[in-house]
Parts: C-alpha cells; structure tokens; sequence
C-alpha cells in the first residue's frame, strides 16, 4: 500500500475515533510506520485479515504489516485504558461466511504428468538402416523408414533404386560403365554427364562443383528440370574410388527441395564403395 494512501487512511481513522477516545482501540502498524484502526485483525499464513472499523473485510499479505510493533502498540492502549474503561469486549473473530467471500485465488493444481501412449502394434516394420550390395559391394545408409528400396540385378547401370512417396522424393546409384585409370579419367567423366544434362528440355543450373566426400574423390550438380510443367530439383553426385564411379541422382518437386534437403545428405554422406572393378564378380 503506498505510504500517501496509508497516511490519508490514517487520518481518517483518527477523525472517527476521536470523540471516543475513552475506549483502547486496535490498531495495525505497517512497516512504514503508519497505523490504521480496525475492529480486529487476525494473522492467517502469509496474509493478515483485517475488520474496518466500518465492518469490512480486507487483507493485506504479512510481510506489509510489523507485527511486533502492531502487538506492542495494542497492548499499551489497553492496559492504559482498563481503570477508565469497563472491561473490553474480545474482538470479535471475523464471519467465516464473510471470510468465504473474500477473494482469494487458490494456487492452480499441477496436473499429472501422462505417460506417452505405447506405440501402435500394427505399425510397419521399418526398412534396415543401412542398404548393400554383396555383389557390387557397396552401401547407403537409409534415411528414414519411408524410404522403399527396391534391390537392382548388380550390372554396370542401376544397381540401387529407392523412393519415399511422402515427399514425392526418388534416389538412383548407378555404376558407371566407363573404366576408369586415373583421376584424369574422372573428369573427363563428369564434363560428359555435365554435357549430358545441360542438352535437356527445361534444364535450369544452380549449381556444380567439387565435393568433399572423404575418402573419395566427388562432384555435384545441382539444377532444375521441367517434367511436363512441373519444375524438378535436382541433384547428381558423382564419385570416385580406385578405378570404380557411382553416380548417385535424387530428384523431388521443386517445391519440396527444402523437405528433402536432409535426407538428400544422408544419402550422399552414407554412400560407401568396398571394391574396386577388378574385384568385381559378373
């Protein structure tokens, strides 16, 4: 309460109280040293009700008011008073049907924590996280379990095939037929596939370059390609072990590149080759 407001209460109080000043009063002393009268008071946990002179009921919280100060204060009026005064009546108990209506807010209950519902028994199976090819020896890791992978007769095209309806995203690692002696072999394998693409209807370029992709040698192409009116992002990475390259492709709708981004990455990073093409079995 401030100080202003409790001086002006106060004041009031000793107006009232003047022409019976014959009688003790009750008084509560606040921590800034103003007092106010009251019919009673009463100490409850952290706050103290109060009875106005005028029959109201307030309450102020605990630490407002300097008990000790209000309890020596009250003692002195009435011991003061008892030769001059008939015997004071004991201050009446606030109305308990008046307590109820004082507004009070309880604390809100902490509602229990629920324990996560038990996973569904009919879920589908999900796929292994890591796919490979004894033959061609070589791997992905799955990104996720909605991804379908559909396992290729090893050959020296597409040896992997794999697809997630959800977000309308398609993956291929293909082996390269061309034998290749050294990293020079390389590029000129990435100028052809570069040639390749950028002679196709609606093609769009974002990007290329360089990868690094330890242990091996990589190049990327990204760029944008209509099917029909609907622009396709893609994605080529091109690598290179010993004398073996894959060429791992990933297409999805433009417009759920940024979806796809993520697992795009996995498969790329996951990517590992086990043999070189001597080691090659068909």
């Amino acid at each position: 309460m401030p100080s202003r407001t409790k001086t002006l209460l106060l004041l009031v109080a000793t107006l009232v109280v003047a022409p019976r000043l014959a009688w003790a009063q009750t008084v509560v002393v606040f921590v800034d040293g103003t007092r106010m009268e009251v019919q009673s008071y009463e100490v409850k946990e952290g706050i103290v009700l109060l009875k106005t002179k005028e029959g109201k009921l307030m309450s102020v919280p605990r630490s407002y008011v300097n008990l000790v100060a209000t309890e020596q204060v009250n003692r002195a009026n009435h011991g003061s008073a008892e030769a001059g005064r008939p015997a004071p009546l004991a201050p009446k108990r606030p109305d308990p049907a008046a307590l109820q209506r004082e507004t009070i807010e309880p604390e809100p209950p902490v509602p229990a924590p629920t324990a996560p519902p038990p996973p569904s028994p009919n879920l589908p199976a999900s796929p292994p996280p890591v796919w490979s090819s004894e033959e061609l020896q070589v791997s992905l890791v799955v990104p996720s379990a909605a991804w379908v992978i559909e396992d290729m007769p090893p050959s020296f095209d597409v040896a992997a095939s794999l697809a997630n309806s959800s977000t309308e995203a398609k993956a291929t690692l293909a082996l390269i037929r061309q034998k290749l002696r050294s990293s020079g072999d390389f590029k000129n394998v990435v100028r052809d596939v570069e040639r390749s693409i950028s002679q196709a209807p609606g093609f769009q370029p974002i990007a290329n370059g360089p990868l690094t992709l330890e242990p091996y040698t990589a190049y990327e192409l990204r760029f944008v390609k209509h099917a029909g009116f609907v622009p396709v992002f893609n994605r080529l990475v091109i690598v290179y072990s010993r004398d073996l390259a894959y060429v791992l492709s990933l297409t999805c709708p433009e417009t759920r590149t940024r979806e796809n981004e993520a697992d795009f990455e996995a498969l790329v990073r996951g990517l590992v080759l086990k043999k070189s093409r001597k080691d090659l079995t068909f």
